[in-house]
């Protein structure tokens, strides 16, 4: 994109899921997936068992490959169940012959002391994966920026902070001969994964905002995932997104999703998923620690020092007088913090001041991955210029917050993570 940036008076991102006809020179779906629209609000209740078989199906069918292939694991619920997944099913013989490694290699990254380094560990131990752990430093992350963000095409704050430690892993992914990977995108905009879900009013609201996430993943966790592993020759394939998965997966009830019970209890995000992989010990899928642990966003979970050095780092590279300019410089898309001011910067210097590019970047006010639309769910959610998932004192239910914090062992290391900024 970089090159027609200085020659082309327009152009527009060709969306996800159309098919071009050339007879009529337009564009049109290539069919009409069954979220397209949030309404109506699918009624028919799921069955687990039913639900379990479909995301088996879906992960199995992504492992066909000629060559060798891992999984991405962070020790989350997501990127575990696909290991599990894949770990019992890696011997087995498709279209094309054994698997490339029979024994599955997984795959993690984080600052010194992650969180999800430590997670991921002990999910790989579980499974028995041939695991590889890789340590990145903050001054790697902050020297990668401009390439991230030259592969990526975007300037979006979450899915920069994002995207950068996984840029840094596909590299080492590709050095060890690995050429596919199976990820857990999707999952958190399908069953609401989120911790802002909690404060979703209604079953038609959790629906509604299922639906604009999932159309909006082209956007955000998708062109992470995508971008930031192909800038190394790496395939990422995400099962949670499989074609049949989603459609028996949004066909269901979302009363089912939502983090309260029929009788208004609260319960853990993605409950629905949880429970359909809580099986008894000698058939389980994860140990229950790590299937019923809390949403860690991304960035949050390879290290809380990640996000606090970028912005660090933005606070000595952008004046406030930048910021007092900003509107002027960029009255497209304006940067609100000296973080986003920094990535808009660095991708002027890729794509030009205020070129067309900038209309294809997603961008939306936002907090902890919500949707723009979500923020109307409560008060506390507006004007807030940072969409960091680690807002949860914003985000969870007041009732629940002393239960995460006693979670968190490293609360007395980064005591201010809970902070609006």
């Amino acid at each position: 994109m970089r090159d027609s940036c200085q020659t082309c008076e327009r152009y527009e991102e060709f969306p996800p899921g159309h098919v071009f006809d050339s007879a009529s020179g337009q564009r049109r779906l290539f069919y009409t997936p069954i979220w397209h629209s949030p309404t109506p609000v699918p009624t028919e209740e799921m069955a687990l068992s039913v639900l379990r078989e479909a995301f088996e199906n879906a992960v199995i069918s992504h492992m066909m490959s000629d060559v060798p292939y891992g999984v991405l694991l962070s020790g989350g619920l997501d990127s575990s169940l696909v290991a599990s997944i894949m770990s019992k099913n890696s011997r087995r013989k498709c279209e094309h012959g054994p698997a490339s490694w029979p024994q599955l290699h997984s795959f993690s990254t984080g600052l010194k002391g992650s969180p999800d380094l430590k997670a991921a560990k002990e999910v790989a131990s579980f499974l028995g994966t041939v695991h590889h752990e890789y340590v990145f430093t903050v001054e790697e992350a902050l020297d990668a920026l401009p390439d991230v963000i030259y592969h990526l095409e975007t300037f979006d704050v979450t899915t920069v902070r994002a995207s950068t430690p996984m840029y840094l892993m596909a590299r080492r992914i590709r050095a060890s001969g690995v050429k596919m990977v199976l990820s857990g995108e999707g999952a958190d905009e399908i069953f609401g994964g989120y911790l802002y879900f909690h404060k979703a009013p209604n079953a038609e609201e959790f629906h509604a905002e299922n639906c604009r996430k999932i159309s909006q993943l082209h956007l955000y966790d998708c062109l992470r995932a995508n971008k930031a592993m192909m800038a190394w020759g790496v395939e990422a394939r995400v099962p949670f997104l499989d074609r049949k998965f989603m459609e028996a997966a949004m066909g269901f009830n979302p009363v089912q999703k939502m983090c309260k019970d029929s009788a208004g209890q609260p319960r853990t995000e993605k409950w629905i998923l949880r429970k359909a992989f809580d099986l008894p010990s000698e058939r389980a899928y994860l140990p229950q620690e790590v299937l019923w642990r809390q949403k860690e966003q991304f960035s949050d979970g390879v290290g809380y020092s990640w996000i606090d050095s970028i912005k660090a780092h933005a606070e000595k590279m952008i004046t406030d007088q930048q910021m007092a300019t900003a509107p002027h410089r960029f009255p497209v898309k304006t940067p609100r913090t000296k973080e986003a001011y920094l990535f808009r910067q660095l991708f002027a210097k890729h794509y030009g001041e205020n070129s067309a590019a900038a209309g294809c970047v997603g961008w939306q006010d936002s907090i902890a991955c919500s949707s723009e639309v979500a923020l109307k769910w409560d008060k506390a959610f507006q004007g807030r210029a940072d969409a960091s998932g680690r807002a949860k004192a914003q985000v969870l239910p007041s009732h629940m917050q002393i239960s995460w914090l006693c979670a968190r062992r490293d609360i007395d290391r980064h005591p201010t993570f809970l902070s609006p900024g």
